[in-house]
């Protein structure tokens, strides 16, 4: 599992932040940090924060930013509550309902892989493609509007509803996944896709799991123990790293005042203020091309760095390897040694069911070319190790 090589390194107000208050991050292409602060955007080239605000750069909507996106060309795209606001590299242009915009008050912002620009709102979502506007809202986008946007392998458009479910836009019509369908809520804050086009839906009670058909199969509504007799999992956002693990920010104030960042490799592994965290209000997750995560708070910024979850069940498990890992078609088992004539070695999924089952001498080729990507589990005797499949 997880070791204890984890880094944790935390900037706020004092390291050059415009403000500790941060509610959204976007990582560029040169591996730099985009920051959607209270006082103006941030931008972090690894030593210094540089600050974008109405004085710096009068094209700036509003100096309070609930949402940053870096597009693929290089611009960044700022949503506040008056607008949104585009950097060119140079300068802002800033654009509202009179241009376009379903609504001035924006929450979330992301790139489609066609070039397409996504723009969600408290009424509803718009559709920037070339030079023009597209706004969609009620009846095709439920009370609520869209806070969040994530994009299938098919094409299709997932909309996180404030209220109202995942909406689902396949580029013509749009339809809807609900409690009914079951979601543990309708309340949506996030969307991650798995290597194996898994939906992992970050709800405000937890996380529901929905299979490449779109079907229901799991549900976690406790990635982060809470102390008691608070045990609600309100979900702020969700990201998968490239060894597949699942990140979740988890923030509640209510009952009490908790929250951090919770990792899924099969277990969840529960970080928090006391871990090095910036504060427990947990807004938005980003991960970089290292596998860094990007956590941004309420009270600054955290980078989690220097896990190596592969390395680390290896050399926790010298009973046997794995390899290659990720793998595409085929794994490989080595048995260090064997007590009885052959051990039977077992892969799971990430559910825990039981997908192959087989026993081995002291070494084994398992095929995998028929398995979905995704995260699996192969254990032998009482020793198990995580490994990816991609495609």
């Amino acid at each position: 599992m997880f070791t204890n090589a984890q880094t944790f390194t935390t900037w706020t107000a004092s390291d050059g932040l415009p403000s500790s208050n941060l509610r959204d991050v976007a990582v560029a292409a040169d591996g730099s940090i985009w920051l959607a602060t209270q006082l103006g955007v941030a931008h972090f080239d690894g030593s210094t924060f540089t600050t974008h605000n109405t004085t710096t750069h009068p094209g700036l909507a509003d100096n309070s930013i609930s949402a940053i996106a870096v597009m693929a060309n290089g611009d960044v795209w700022a949503g506040t509550d008056v607008g949104v606001s585009v950097f060119n590299g140079s300068s802002y242009t800033s654009y509202t309902t009179a241009d376009g915009l379903s609504d001035n008050q924006v929450n979330n912002i992301k790139q489609a892989p066609n070039g397409d620009v996504w723009i969600g709102t408290i009424n509803g979502v718009t559709r920037y493609s070339g030079s023009t506007f597209t706004a969609f809202g009620s009846p095709d986008i439920p009370f609520g509007g869209v806070t969040y946007i994530a994009f299938a392998a098919n094409g299709e458009v997932w909309l996180g509803g404030g209220l109202g479910g995942v909406i689902i836009y396949n580029g013509s019509a749009f339809s809807l996944l609900t409690t009914a369908d079951g979601l543990v809520s309708n309340k949506i804050r996030s969307i991650a896709f798995d290597a194996g086009q898994y939906k992992w839906v970050g709800t405000a009670k937890g996380i529901s799991v929905f299979d490449d058909a779109n079907i229901h199969i799991a549900d976690h509504t406790r990635p982060f123990i809470l102390p008691a007799p608070d045990t609600l999992n309100p979900v702020t956002d969700v990201a998968i790293d490239g060894q597949g693990v699942l990140w979740a920010a988890v923030y509640v104030d209510y009952l009490v005042t908790e929250g951090g960042i919770s990792a899924y490799d099969g277990t969840w592994h529960q970080y928090e203020t006391v871990d090095g965290l910036a504060g427990p209000n947990v807004r938005r997750i980003a991960i970089d091309d290292n596998d860094d995560v990007w956590v941004t708070t309420s009270t600054g910024l955290t980078r989690i760095s220097g896990y190596h979850v592969g390395i680390a069940e290896q050399a926790a498990d010298a009973s046997f390897t794995l390899f290659p890992n990720p793998a595409t078609d085929q794994v490989t088992i080595q048995l260090a040694s064997i007590t009885n004539g052959s051990e039977v070695v077992r892969i799971l999924d990430a559910q825990g069911r039981v997908v192959h089952s087989e026993r081995i001498n002291t070494r084994a080729v398992i095929d995998v070319s028929a398995f979905d990507a995704g995260i699996y589990f192969l254990q032998v005797g009482g020793g198990s190790k995580r490994f990816v499949i991609v495609r």
